[in-house]
């Protein structure tokens, strides 16, 4: 077959098929043009799905009306004079492929002005061909009216989705930059119907309350953290969501980088996915509206056709900056998630205020006294000192209590008959470190995520400890509390082996073969992991000792978690496996529900809890208490309308 020059037509159109995919395709270019141009104000219109008719206008710089048919050439751009420009671009667009792509599979109008002309252009073109060019009185800036998308390519036209999918496109396109330029006012009307409108005032805040309402915007946190100076800087700005805002899809997840929005998939969104490790549950997604500003000759944009992935030169260095930003966000902004609904701020008065300080006060042994001296030091005894703690350990049917510090993990149980007659089950654990003055005063450490000071009422269920708080009552999940705890405590001890205890007596844990082999193939990793095992037989492992707080009857159900997770369902790596392990071990090691605390254990959990780094969520995403508002109970009793 021999070789022969396609027609131009033809190539341009083949060429229009890498940019414009669909509708939203042309808004996004139309719309980006328009930023450039320095535009105030943005409106776009759509009509048919996007595919009978498509307007956008702008108060932008214009189109000059000597260079109105140079722009519809191909490779024609303002915005790129050399090939090493591209290593510099500070622009959202500068392939000069958008403007003949368009034209080339539709009917296009363009109306611009440039400020400084009497007069501005008017000009026509089907099919990539000119039709008509005169001269138009408007205002300044630029408006381009595409009608009948793809009328010249019925191929295309096929792959056309619904009206309603194809009008969602470009909602999502224009709303992703009203979220990337907050200064700008965008308005967008579908079949004539107002469907969104911004403030244009700069605040992204405004912004994101006009596109998702206020209750989602309430349950954002702030993100602004910077590292490096000059050629090296790396900026994140923007709002995350607590983990009680969550979404079944990344659909939610508006991330730019350098203002130009990006797609949300690959290893950016690991990372983000990454810094909520343990607060949200498998499947579920953060919602982020998220900036990252670095130097524009520290990432290329060029990488993709739709100019919808980016390349950083120092991507770990992009990725510290971006966790840490989050992470921190997370640690000491999170709210305790509301009863009913998303989480809610409300501004304490100043008589809450008041009763938080004097709530503080009784729980470091202040003089300030809300009640009879007699019940104040009921609700909030003396702690007994380390060394002073009892040491019981319960043998059958309980779960192991160990000395309670104020840094460590477990609660501290009372000794009971049965316990003390049975004999101990598992070897005493050592004493933990001695704990810092502050800690020791109730003193939140740096970037702590500081809860309430809580009054313990009682427990409901034998399950939820309740609670009151200075702002209400609190419902705390006992097990997803002391879960937490316990996680937490485990990884602080990266610096070596974990507390084991030993079994009285060996136990011959029986496993599916699969399962067996998996984990005798590692048993150097159960040592580290505080497992004394052996293989013994065919589908048998022989169990010595295991990890501090693992009862004996769930033993096997830990180790058969920790071969899902050793052979891929955890991770591939190392340290993968001990995320995943140490998650096992909090889970399988704290208290359970249906389990009857004592007043004193209930509040040394508390008090454990308010330790925690991340004290608001399990490790596996479930919240670990709930708040119901002195607001909520006045409504609900008739007291506030």
């Amino acid at each position: 077959m021999p070789i022969h020059i396609l027609e131009p037509t033809v190539a341009a159109q083949i060429a229009a098929g890498e940019v414009v995919e669909r509708p939203a395709s042309v808004v996004k270019e139309l719309v980006e043009n328009a930023i450039d141009a320095g535009a105030r104000q943005i409106r776009i219109e759509a009509r048919g799905g996007g595919q009978r008719e498509i307007r956008v206008q702008d108060d932008g710089c214009g189109i000059r009306s000597d260079e109105v048919e140079t722009a519809f050439l191909r490779h024609a751009t303002s915005k790129l004079r050399s090939a090493e420009d591209l290593f510099n671009i500070k622009t959202l667009g500068f392939r000069g492929e958008a403007l003949p792509s368009i034209a080339s599979v539709s009917q296009v109008i363009c109306i611009t002005r440039a400020a400084d002309e009497e007069l501005g252009t008017e000009l026509r073109i089907a099919g990539g061909e000119i039709q008509g060019r005169m001269p138009r009185g408007c205002t300044p800036g630029t408006s381009f009216t595409i009608k009948n998308l793809f009328y010249n390519t019925p191929a295309r036209l096929k792959f056309m989705r619904s009206e309603a999918t194809e009008m969602s496109q470009i909602s999502a396109i224009v709303t992703q930059y009203a979220l990337a330029y907050p200064e700008i006012r965008f308005t967008l009307l579908l079949d004539g119907r107002l469907a969104l409108q911004t403030p244009g005032n700069g605040k992204l805040l405004d912004a994101i309350i006009d596109i998702y309402g206020p209750d989602v915007a309430r349950s954002l946190l702030a993100v602004d953290s910077a590292a490096g100076e000059g050629e090296d800087r790396v900026a994140v700005s923007g709002y995350v969501s607590q983990p009680s805002l969550q979404r079944s899809a990344r659909n939610y997840m508006h991330l730019f980088v350098n203002r130009r929005a990006i797609q949300p998939r690959g290893a950016l969104v690991y990372v983000i996915e990454e810094a909520y490790h343990t607060m949200l549950m498998k499947g579920r997604h953060p919602m982020v509206v998220l900036n990252i500003e670095v130097d524009p000759s520290e990432v290329d944009v060029n990488v993709h056709p739709t100019k919808s992935e980016v390349k950083f030169r120092r991507q770990d260095r992009v990725f510290a900056v971006l966790t840490r930003a989050i992470r921190s966000a997370l640690a000491e902004q999170m709210e305790i998630r509301e009863w009913a609904g998303g989480p809610q701020v409300v501004q304490p008065t100043a008589e809450t205020l008041q009763r938080r300080v004097e709530l503080r006060n009784l729980g470091r042994g202040g003089d300030v006294r809300l009640r009879p001296s007699a019940e104040a030091d009921e609700l909030f005894p003396e702690r007994t000192p380390a060394s002073q703690a009892p040491l019981p350990l319960s043998s059958t049917g309980g779960e192991p209590t160990p000395a309670v510090e104020d840094g460590d993990s477990s609660i501290a149980h009372a000794p009971s008959a049965e316990s003390a007659s049975a004999g101990p089950a598992f070897r005493q654990p050592a004493p933990a470190a001695q704990e810092s003055p502050q800690r020791q005063e109730g003193i939140q450490q740096p970037g702590a995520a500081k809860l309430p000071v809580l009054r313990v009422v009682g427990q409901v269920a034998e399950t939820y400890i309740v609670a009151e708080g200075p702002d209400g009552l609190y419902l705390i999940d006992q097990h997803a509390a002391h879960e937490r705890v316990v996680y937490e405590r485990l990884m602080n001890q990266r610096g070596g082996q974990l507390e084991s205890q030993r079994l009285l007596m060996a136990q011959a844990v029986e496993l599916p073969p699969a399962a067996a082999r998996t984990l005798g193939g590692h048993l150097d990793l159960l040592g580290e992991w505080g497992f004394e095992a052996e293989e013994f037989g065919d589908g048998t492992i022989m169990v010595r000792a295991v990890p501090q707080g693992i009862q004996e009857q769930q033993i096997a159900d830990a180790l058969l978690e920790i071969a899902d997770h050793l052979s891929g369902a955890g991770g591939s790596t190392p340290e993968d496996w001990r995320e995943a392990m140490l998650t096992t071990i909090a889970c399988h090691s704290a208290v359970r529900a249906g389990k009857t605390l004592s007043h004193e254990e209930m509040r040394q959990l508390l008090q454990q809890l308010e330790r925690c780094a991340m004290p608001r969520t399990c490790p596996h995403g479930r919240p670990t208490m709930l708040q119901i508002s002195q607001t909520q109970l006045e409504r609900q009793f008739g007291r506030r309308g």
